[in-house]
């Protein structure tokens, strides 16, 4: 029984409820019957523009992310042709590379024995060491 009372009781308030114009519906009726639009032209506008930032919002966000995707592409494509580049850089730069391009482009050969000659050139090294050599050639002589 008591469900049945409550029932009756829900109902009852719902009635008074819609009675009073609370609801959306009854506001309504009432503006068409007084062909008022306003609140619901201002309301209408409201939510327009509410979903209008919502969709812009979303838009711009899709839109960063595929930006964020592209420079995450072009970093790795970046990076990929630096390692490339250092890989020919030290290509280019080894001494069978350099010998190479000395014997294919320069005509350079290898000198023989009896072509080499070695120079005797005291300001080579420095002072310190050509007297550290004088002391120890006088210790030898002792």
């Amino acid at each position: 029984m008591q469900s049945s009372e409550t029932l009756n009781m829900g109902m009852k308030k719902a009635g008074e409820i819609l009675d009073a114009g609370l609801f959306w519906r009854g506001n309504l009726a009432k503006a068409v019957k007084r062909r008022d639009f306003k609140g619901t032209l201002w309301s209408v506008l409201a939510l327009s523009a509410f979903l209008f930032f919502y969709v812009w919002q979303h838009m711009q966000a899709v839109k960063l992310g595929y930006e964020v995707q592209g420079l995450k592409m072009e970093k790795q494509e970046l990076t990929n042709q630096y390692y490339y580049l250092k890989f020919q850089m030290y290509d280019v730069n080894s001494l069978t590379h350099v010998e190479k391009v000395a014997r294919e482009q320069l005509g350079m050969v290898t000198p023989l024995a009896d072509q080499i000659v070695i120079l005797d050139d005291g300001t080579f090294y420095p002072r310190w060491f050509s007297f550290w050599t004088s002391a120890m050639k006088k210790n030898d002589d002792k």
